[in-house]
């Protein structure tokens, strides 16, 4: 236990050093945090992916992700798509969606949505959003149909500052005049909705979505006609090869038509990138926690040995004295993991999403591409974060001190007087 003491006692020998050799391993403590966030993103959206993959086809304009203040009403689907989609053999359901987004705090956006809400598990059914399940509130129904009221995600809510408790009551205001690196300004006035629901996805980008009926997105951001997206889902996984040569006949000039496949070999490109890129990432922050602990206790050690061959020759034992070294490193590092962490609250959420962004940027059409730029994530503090700052705490601790420990062991208290 007096070693332990002695551990915690040299720790503050030297507080600059202390504050320096903190920030040194508080930084890869940082990175590992936003690596390990985009690694988490990249997961959800896979797991989402593949709840999503089945007999479903999304259809939208050719070379277009038809965002209405992105690329034009002249560049979505005609209305016409969703009456020759329904007429299609085996087709069981045409659901049709406008788009649009908006600008929230610093550089990120939300999704608006708009849908038909005659179906009251139409929500669940938007692939986008990650198969969201409300949380508070309620789901949009057919009595909606063109009022002003709206489902937003928990990320919205958390940005507009809207509470559970004032479902129903409390008002969303869009300013449809705000830019955005790669979203135009619409000569529109302000769109109000009263918020009804607040919704889960279990991923971060599906929880910036605001969900309104079709007719009050085209009354708010002046579309009288035509579709942004149109998913058409087949009566089975069998019919829709079927369906997908039907729709190919009937809107292949006008429309890019989106099977499965082609979604799963595109996402499963996009995330591949990104997850390694966040491997390589988490590797390096651990490497780099290693190297300062290492350089950091191997500068102790030989500061130290004249007190370490003191130490031995009055009767102290290797292990004793080991152990005030180890203690002293994983204070270290423990301090350092709470500087990451605190690093990781203020800036981690924007340097994720731009390291997420730059990951997929190659991957999305060429207007959508600075998206990739301006993307942030919410910083996710959980079990998961603890259990990571904890083992990457130890390994940096032992991994780092192998070497000084190794030459504690081998130091006598003779040499070590010489040393002085």
């Amino acid at each position: 236990m007096t070693m332990l003491r002695l551990g915690m006692r040299n720790l503050w020998r030297s507080k600059l050093r202390l504050v320096l050799v903190t920030a040194l391993i508080g930084a890869p403590f940082f990175l590992l945090l936003v690596m390990q966030s985009i690694g988490d993103a990249v997961e959800r959206q896979t797991e989402v992916l593949k709840q999503n993959v089945n007999n479903t086809l999304q259809l939208r304009a050719r070379g277009s992700m038809g965002h209405v203040n992105m690329v034009g009403n002249e560049d979505i689907l005609p209305q016409d798509a969703l009456a020759k989609a329904r007429a299609i053999p085996h087709v069981a359901k045409a659901e049709p969606y406008l788009l649009a987004m908006t600008p929230t705090e610093g550089h990120n956006f939300a999704m608006v949505v708009g849908v038909d809400p005659q179906d009251t598990r139409r929500l669940e059914s938007h692939g986008e959003a990650g198969n969201p399940k409300i949380l508070f509130g309620r789901d949009l129904g057919i009595e909606d149909r063109g009022k002003p009221v709206a489902i937003i995600g928990q990320g919205v809510a958390k940005w507009a500052g809207i509470k559970p408790e004032e479902l129903g009551r409390a008002t969303l205001t869009l300013d449809l005049k705000r830019t955005h690196p790669v979203i135009f300004a619409l000569d529109r006035p302000p769109a109000s909705f009263t918020v009804v629901g607040i919704y889960a996805s279990g991923y971060v980008f599906g929880d910036m979505q605001i969900f309104t009926p079709l007719d009050t997105f085209r009354n708010a951001y002046g579309v009288p006609k035509g579709i942004s997206w149109l998913y058409v889902r087949a009566d089975s996984a069998e019919n829709l090869p079927a369906v997908e040569r039907h729709l190919q006949a009937a809107l292949g000039d006008v429309a890019d038509i989106i099977a499965p496949t082609t979604v799963a070999e595109f996402q499963n490109t996009a995330t591949a990138a990104v997850q390694r890129l966040a491997n390589g990432g988490i590797a390096l922050s651990a490497a780099l926690m290693v190297v300062v602990v290492f350089f950091v206790m191997l500068l102790v050690v030989r500061e130290r040995a004249w007190e370490i061959g003191t130490l031995k020759a009055i009767g102290a034992s290797d292990a004793g004295i080991v152990a005030s070294f180890l203690t002293e490193a994983v204070l270290l590092c423990a301090l350092g993991a709470l500087a990451g962490a605190l690093l990781f609250a203020l800036w981690g959420g924007p340097l994720a999403g731009l390291i997420f962004g730059l990951g997929v940027s190659p991957f999305l059409p060429a207007h959508y591409s600075s998206l990739g730029s301006t993307l942030a994530l919410a910083p996710q503090f959980g079990t998961t974060t603890l259990a990571i700052l904890l083992g990457a705490g130890v390994f940096a601790a032992l991994g780092g001190s192998a070497w000084g420990i190794r030459q504690i062991v081998k130091l006598s208290p003779m040499e070590a007087i010489r040393h002085e």
